[in-house]
């Protein structure tokens, strides 16, 4: 809140605050016309010894060079000098925006700037905006910024937190730049959280979000974002729809991204409401090219280990057909003995593997496939599916001497290991 009355700054927090801006810049005119109005004192010319002796009392005694006494210049104090009332009202007045970026990127400074937040003055909260405004991803991107940008936002008026939010969410490259960005991401975070309360600022980000959606999973500091945006808005139904659209749109391209396989199966196990069923669907309804995907095929994976009946039958049909190619790949493999562990779906499987006899032996001779029919051995062992089993092993006693080298030697043993137990 602003205050009525204006409190002097303290001669020590004079100091201190000059001491902070030791190093800075400051290119501002009417603090160039004030410098020429006191100008600093002259550099020394003597040692410090001779010049000038510091004194605890904090005066500077002059030395005396000509001999004689001259009141004139026996003790300066710090009496002498006066500071301009409108810097004892405020301090920042005559400090550039580019000289409150380099503050706030300090981390002694990031503090003090979030402790001058606090103290509710409009006039230097119109100040930080105009920071804000002009270095917007300088600030929201910095380790130590990022913080006085989240007080900023928890302090500012509803008129500065709309124009900030326009900004941000009407730049898409601004909002994908520090969306993806370790620490930036954290700032669009806190933003999301300043705004779930206010629908015509949330419909801005929700917005951004969709337009954006597919660029943020692909990364995992953006999915960050994204995921938040599930977990806390999820009262919304309407807003979050814009991200279901999105995610419907894009989940496929994202299954066959490297790092946008992770992210969707954690939006996956985030998703609620009607739409994640037309999401889970589009998914399973495409299995068969996704399973051959580098990264789609564990996108299939984490569908099936959500164990719904009418997923895993979605998947397991649209693979009929496949099974033989499937096993002779590595990302189709995993897929493969997956489906393989579901009752309702097993004996789809090995029944195509008992018509395709001749492709038998080359799956379970294959440095891939055998992991496959070692797999159908366990799962038909089954009380239930124990008849499946028995034609599997008499199928490959067939030519079982085959398998005795390279990677069907795995098969063999089981077989025989099984013959043993018997």
């Amino acid at each position: 809140m602003e205050t009525s009355r204006t409190h002097p700054v303290s001669e020590t927090q004079l100091n201190n605050l000059s001491l902070s801006f030791e190093n800075l810049q400051v290119n501002d005119p009417s603090y160039s016309s004030f410098n020429e109005i006191h100008p600093s004192p002259p550099v020394p010319l003597y040692p410090q010894s001779t010049w000038a002796v510091p004194s605890l009392s904090g005066r500077s005694t002059v030395p005396n060079l000509s001999g004689t006494s001259n009141p004139q210049y026996e003790t300066i104090t710090s009496s002498n000098f006066q500071t301009p009332l409108g810097f004892q009202a405020n301090p920042f007045q005559h400090c550039a925006n580019s000289g409150i970026l380099l503050l706030a990127q300090d981390e002694q400074g990031s503090q003090y700037l979030q402790e001058k937040l606090t103290s509710g003055d409009s006039r230097f909260l119109d100040k930080v905006f105009n920071v804000v405004s002009e270095f917007t991803f300088q600030i929201i991107c910095n380790q130590y910024a990022r913080f006085v940008f989240g007080k900023f936002i928890e302090t500012c008026n509803e008129d500065q937190l709309l124009r900030i939010t326009l900004q941000i969410t009407s730049q898409d490259q601004l909002f994908v730049q520090a969306s993806v960005d370790k620490f930036g991401s954290s700032s669009i975070r806190k933003l999301m959280k300043a705004v779930a309360n206010r629908p015509p600022l949330l419909d801005l980000v929700m917005k951004a979000l969709k337009r954006l959606f597919r660029l943020l999973m692909m990364t995992k500091p953006g999915s960050s974002v994204v995921l938040q945006c599930l977990e806390q808005i999820y009262h919304h139904n309407n807003k979050n729809d814009f991200i279901y659209q999105a995610a419907l749109e894009h989940c496929l391209y994202l299954a066959c991204h490297e790092q946008g396989c992770i992210n969707m199966n954690n939006f996956i196990d985030e998703m609620k409401g009607p739409r994640r069923k037309q999401i889970l669907y589009l998914i399973s309804v495409n299995a068969a090219s996704l399973s051959r995907n580098f990264s789609g095929n564990y996108v299939v994976q984490h569908v099936l280990e959500l164990e719904d009946p009418y997923l895993i039958e979605t998947i397991c049909f649209s693979l009929r057909g496949h099974y033989i190619d499937l096993s002779l790949t590595k990302c189709g493999s995993f897929v493969v003995q997956n489906c393989l562990k579901y009752r309702i779906t097993v004996n789809y499987i090995v029944e195509e593997f008992l018509l395709n006899s001749d492709q038998i032996f080359r799956v379970a001779c294959d440095k891939y496939g055998n992991y496959v029919i070692q797999t159908a051995l366990i799962e038909t062992m089954r009380p239930n599916s124990l008849h499946l089993h028995q034609r599997l092993v008499t199928k490959l006693q067939q030519n079982l001497d085959s398998l005795r080298f390279g990677y069907g030697k795995h098969v063999y043993n089981f077989i025989k290991d099984c013959d043993l137990q018997n």
